[in-house]
């Protein structure tokens, strides 16, 4: 896979960036000047400077009395602004809602961001379960369903099997470990072809076994929909039942939404 050369970013507005970014995290009542400069790491002076450039946008505002700074109105029509992504991310809720409700499991909505996979959505079963998970989290797209199903829909030019299994997340592992999650990575790839969907079984949590089929979506990127339950639950006969259901709640979806499944996803 092609990677782009990093470019050197306007360290101004990379300050501006992570100061508002810092802000959006901590207490809404605001956070002194000190501890800004102090958690950022930042001279107190250029923290200031960039604070009062925040506040002519109104993106800052200080606390008349404590002297704090907290975010401004400013930002409201980035705070309630829909990127191309939540708005797919919102059209698709519905279909993980019902592809829950079918198997009453775990239900994931995951987009690749580097060697990592980011989850976007998630819907939770009625029952109780034992996997971690939260929307934004990151997991490591050579050990998840996820992951492999992106990797596996990309196009071949495209798909740098060793850049994947080069990431830290893999390297930790011991070598018996290693070999058997790089074996395990370009087996499913390989059948990705004739059965439109991908699986990974304790490689990413113990006790837990995932099956994952990728959505096309109208621009030609790609997210994966995953199904994670107790590897009890999950027995090999079953797999392909369960990416077969979350193929087959996809295809309810109208043509006008224009996204497209692995046509091999849905053959019993």
């Amino acid at each position: 896979m092609k990677r782009m050369t990093a470019t050197k970013p306007l360290a101004s507005v990379s300050r501006a960036l992570t100061i508002v970014e810092y802000l959006a995290r901590n207490d809404p009542d605001g956070v002194p000047l000190t501890q800004i400069s102090k958690d950022l790491s930042l001279n107190k002076a250029t923290v200031y400077n960039t604070l009062a450039t925040l506040r002519e946008h109104t993106w800052v505002e200080q606390d008349a009395v404590t002297g704090y700074y907290r975010l401004g109105d400013g930002i409201l029509p980035i705070a309630t602004y829909r990127t191309a992504t939540q708005r797919i991310v919102d059209d698709l809720h519905p279909s993980l809602i019902a592809i829950s409700r079918r198997f009453n499991e775990l239900v994931h909505l995951g987009r690749l961001s580097g060697t990592h996979i980011v989850y976007l959505d998630k819907v939770e079963p009625d029952r109780p379960i034992r996997v971690v998970s939260r929307i934004g989290r990151e997991a490591v797209a050579a050990r998840t369903s996820l992951g492999r199903a992106l990797i596996a829909a990309l196009p071949p030019q495209q798909r740098d099997i060793d850049w994947y299994l080069s990431d830290a997340g893999i390297k930790q592992l011991d070598a018996r470990t290693q070999e058997h999650l790089k074996e395990s990575f370009k087996d499913n790839i390989r059948l990705f072809e004739t059965r439109g969907w991908t699986q990974e079984i304790e490689e990413n949590e113990a006790g837990i076994a995932c099956v994952a089929v990728p959505v096309r979506l109208p621009g030609g990127s790609h997210l994966a929909i995953s199904i994670s339950t107790p590897v009890e639950r999950m027995p090999e006969d079953v797999r392909p039942q369960f990416a077969r259901g979350i193929a087959e709640e996809l295809a309810k979806l109208p043509q006008s939404a224009g996204i497209k499944i692995p046509q091999a996803a849905l053959l019993p």
